[in-house]
């Protein structure tokens, strides 16, 4: 996500600043880890799509996100969940095939991202905008997430979601290991790291506490509807060991291992795409 000369810039940044100024570093990692940078990279792979028609969603007082919608309003509905620095475009491939085996794609940026407005981005207000289309456009078929976007679905679900299936795609599950990797690439001390996730939900604490009462429980959830994981064994940014521990919270949920499409190539894979197709469409309950 950043160049050679800011990941230099940004460690020399820490590396003193950890230091000297604790506090003033603790904010600092609260704003690099919860404002998206590049949020409307194109997917180099993307497929060309007809032109959505595109929708308000209300999310907070003032706030609103940008929807999408294809496809014809009588089709079942699919509501597809983009991950983090990217937009519903990197998920050009899912709403590609789906549209042509007739059915209807909804999607939205997040907040911060794409056409969305927004002052900053967390777990809690992406799990609140799941939560704020689902109520907009009401019950589908299946959602399909990607990476951060995995892990607001399953947060979201705790409050339920009127969906019969999830497809989740390179998911995060374990936010804090996640943020320590992320920390120790940049050179930050993990107790810096630590004092920013504390501050980060304190500074959200009305939203976060909606879901749990900590960061491992927000991620707990006793959600139960067909489940299906796609992560590849060489994602060398969320690790397959994410998709794993979700299919040990949900036992009935199945994971798809795949080789060598990483963390984003997995998106514009056909296979993965016909997988997700079958599932959707195989009548097969719990």
């Amino acid at each position: 996500m950043h160049n050679r000369l800011q990941l230099t810039v940004i460690r020399i940044y820490f590396t003193i600043v950890s230091r000297l100024f604790p506090s003033l570093a603790v904010t600092s990692v609260h704003k690099l880890f919860h404002y998206p940078v590049n949020t409307k990279r194109k997917n180099r792979n993307e497929i060309t799509l007809t032109d959505p028609d595109k929708f308000d969603i209300s999310l907070y007082d003032n706030l609103t996100l940008q929807g999408y919608r294809w496809g014809e309003h009588s089709r079942p509905k699919i509501l597809l969940v983009h991950g983090w620095s990217t937009t519903s475009r990197s998920m050009s491939h899912f709403t590609d095939k789906l549209l042509k085996n007739n059915y209807q794609v909804i999607t939205y940026d997040a907040l911060r991202h794409g056409a969305s407005k927004g002052k900053f981005s967390d777990l809690a207000s992406w799990a609140d905008s799941v939560q704020a289309v689902m109520q907009h456009i009401g019950p589908v078929e299946c959602i399909i997430a990607h990476s951060f976007g995995g892990a607001a679905v399953t947060v979201a679900s705790k409050l339920g979601l009127e969906t019969q299936k999830l497809v989740l795609v390179a998911p995060i599950h374990d936010i804090s290991s996640v943020a320590d990797n992320f920390a120790e690439h940049l050179n930050i001390p993990l107790n810096i790291v630590k004092k920013m996730r504390d501050y980060t939900w304190k500074h959200n604490e009305k939203n976060f506490s909606k879901y749990g009462t900590n960061w491992q429980d927000i991620v707990i959830s006793d959600f139960k509807v067909p489940t299906l994981l796609f992560h590849d064994k060489e994602d060398k940014e969320i690790g397959i060991e994410h998709s794993e521990q979700i299919c040990k919270m949900w036992p009935w949920a199945k994971l798809v291992p795949t080789e060598g499409l990483g963390h984003r190539k997995i998106l514009d894979d056909d296979a993965v795409t016909e997988g997700m197709l079958e599932f959707i469409e195989n009548e097969e309950e719990l």
